[in-house]
């Protein structure tokens, strides 16, 4: 994706710790045949990964952990930025696999060059028959005949709230009555704010190329949503214990994978999707150049395009999988939430990129950066 470009286009509960110890028979012996085949890729040590907050798999590749003997030794991500701040430094860590969102998969891959190829025969789970069209051999990731991301993950940031409390909004705006005053949060995550800002602000559809003046209207708009907010929040983790208190009633644009965590405290957090849209999204896993273990970084990543793995986490952060084999090991109503059958509908107009790094006519990357300082600056 070229960060010149707004959208990228497209051609468009299984337990298995269960399984692991409980079959018999035929099943028994297909397990071992998948052990033999994880034993075959000599994986092994410790696997260094940034990821999102409950996104790292360490819980669903325990099976593969034990029959490896691969420890994964996991970092939270609260920002993208914090990932590219690892390695454009002198003497980036041995950091084996991050996750990136791919509105910044050009600025990985050709700008920072801080993404090494990742070889697809060691990932075979990675083929057309697994993965849906949208996540195979697309330019954000495969370039230049190279694979340099494996998309594993996908779904959306929207507006969250506590049905006990409120109804659903229906529109971002909503949060500007005055019963949300002091009761609302806004995430620190530029990857989903950004977009959101502009859309209120009557700009989404030009968003990431917007002009200065249109990126200070931009701000001067969404100043509105900081004056109601009790807080901008840091991470996942601030925004589920502020909504389980009752300080925060709603979150502008945030992460769903809170809504379970919230229920195992008896709070109801659901999902409204605002007429504005929310804000589609792709993760990918990517090795970066200071990897060290990078036989097992690649037999990582075919695990997590497993699909029972998929079905698992997808389940697990309330997000959708890659594979389209998962979708029928999803529960039912992880399989109501999404219409799969529309696929190609819901990535129809792309996915949202990042202002250019360098413009002429454009507000460019540290000009956002700068003004979402300052904006946080004001709160």
């Amino acid at each position: 994706m070229s960060h010149k470009i707004a959208k990228t286009s497209y051609g468009m509960h299984m337990d298995r710790r269960t399984a692991l110890f409980g079959m018999t028979g035929v099943a028994a012996g297909a397990m071992l045949v998948r052990m033999s085949s994880w034993a075959q890729a000599a994986p092994g040590g410790e696997l260094q990964v940034m990821a999102w907050e409950g996104y790292d798999l360490n819980a669903q590749l325990t099976d593969w952990k034990a029959a490896t003997g691969v420890s994964i030794e996991a970092t939270s991500i609260t920002n993208q930025d914090d990932v590219q701040a690892k390695f454009v430094a002198g003497n980036p860590p041995p950091i084996d696999l991050a996750e990136y969102n791919q509105a910044y998969a050009d600025l990985y891959i050709r700008e920072l060059k801080i993404a090494t190829p990742i070889d697809p025969a060691q990932v075979p789970n990675y083929n057309a028959d697994n993965l849906f069209a949208q996540f195979h051999d697309q330019p954000t990731w495969f370039a230049d005949g190279k694979l340099w991301g494996s998309p594993y993950i996908w779904g959306f940031n929207t507006l969250l709230f506590n049905s006990g409390k409120v109804s659903a909004p229906k529109s971002y705006k909503d949060l500007l009555d005055p019963p949300f005053k002091g009761k609302i949060a806004i995430m620190d995550d530029t990857v989903s704010s950004w977009p959101v800002a502009a859309r209120v602000a009557g700009l989404g559809a030009k968003y990431p190329l917007l002009t200065k003046d249109e990126l200070a209207q931009t701000f001067a708009e969404f100043a509105k949503y900081r004056d109601q907010a009790r807080v901008i929040a840091l991470n996942q983790g601030e925004l589920m214990n502020l909504m389980v208190s009752g300080e925060v009633v709603a979150a502008l644009c945030a992460d769903p994978s809170i809504m379970g965590q919230a229920a195992e405290q008896n709070v109801t957090i659901e999902m409204a999707l605002p007429e504005e849209g929310p804000v589609l999204w792709v993760d990918a896993w990517f090795i970066p150049i200071s990897a060290d273990n990078i036989e097992t970084a690649h037999a990582f990543i075919n695990q997590s395009l497993d699909p029972k793995v998929q079905a698992e986490v997808a389940m697990a952060v309330v997000q959708a999988p890659v594979s389209k084999k998962a979708v029928e090991l999803l529960d039912e109503a992880s399989r109501k939430r999404i219409d799969y059958s529309a696929i190609d509908k819901i990535f129809a107009s792309g996915l949202p990129g990042i202002p250019p790094r360098t413009s002429e006519t454009h507000a460019t990357y540290d000009d956002w950066v700068t003004a979402w300082q300052e904006f946080k600056a004001g709160m």
